[in-house]
């Protein structure tokens, strides 16, 4: 089991690093990001960390809200993640933030260094989410916060492009659990002892302009590990399969897919 954990992080690590380039295209990641910091309502002056900050959808509109007088680590298991946002950090000229590689299992923080935890989309793969969740708790000032965001209901008029995948055997499994239901986000919270949970949702009618975006988005999320399976002419051939599949799903404006998410808010008991 503790292999297969360790297979799992090696595979996330390899996907997001070679994907950080492109990741940072994905439209809708800022505009859930700047909804999880304004839920979260942090003052100018916290201590903020950033858990899987990937290109800092999250990190830099947190910066801007702690202002100078605040700080925000920014944390992600791939390296090329965090290479990428430090390089952005420091061309903003940010000097209250920063962001590093480190496993979000395996904190080496202090105790009670944090006001405040945040992580947008990322808690469904960690292999041990108690885990994780205790050690965010550690790390938590008394009666600090976290704030997450997870996916909620997927829109099933793209349930074609997963059965494409299984037809082409281009799945890999990376998430650990399903957080996409209220109830069990509060078991889990409850169970590392956060208290005063409050889980809200947020929908949005993203419109990918044309095939080549959504592809990128396709591209650049943890499904790439299963796409990388084939081989370039399997890979090819699927994705000329799902540019005529996905026709479908055309409008005037481009191509919608309705994304649901939920923000989690709870405090340190």
């Amino acid at each position: 089991m503790e292999s297969n954990s360790i297979n799992k992080k090696d595979i996330l690590q390899g996907v997001f690093t070679r994907s950080a380039s492109s990741y940072e295209r994905i439209r809708y990641f800022p505009i859930f990001g700047e909804w999880l910091v304004e839920t979260a309502q942090i003052p100018k002056g916290a201590k903020v960390l950033d858990v899987a900050c990937g290109r800092g959808a999250v990190l830099f509109p947190a910066a801007e809200r702690v202002g100078p007088r605040g700080q925000v680590t920014g944390i992600d298991l791939a390296d090329g993640m965090a290479r990428e946002t430090e390089m952005e950090i420091e061309r903003r000229g940010l000097n209250q933030a920063e962001a590093r590689q480190m496993d979000a299992e395996n904190l080496t923080f202090p105790d009670s260094s944090f006001d405040f935890v945040l992580c947008g989309f990322s808690l469904q793969f960690f292999p041990h989410l108690q885990q994780a969740l205790s050690d965010f708790r550690r790390v938590l000032k008394p009666s600090g916060h976290i704030a997450v965001t997870t996916w909620a209901s997927d829109d099933e008029r793209w349930n074609w492009f997963d059965d494409l995948r299984n037809e082409y055997g281009a799945v890999v499994k990376l998430g650990s659990q399903s957080l996409d239901k209220p109830e069990e986000i509060q078991r889990w919270f409850s169970q590392a002892g956060f208290v005063y949970t409050q889980i809200t949702s947020k929908e949005l009618d993203m419109v990918f302009l044309n095939e080549e975006e959504w592809w990128n988005m396709e591209w650049s999320i943890s499904g790439r590990a299963g796409l990388e399976k084939l081989s370039a002419e399997d890979l090819e051939g699927f994705k000329a399969e799902a540019f005529e599949k996905v026709q479908v799903q055309k409008q005037a404006d481009g191509f919608h897919y309705q994304l649901e998410a939920l923000c989690t808010v709870a405090q340190r008991q």
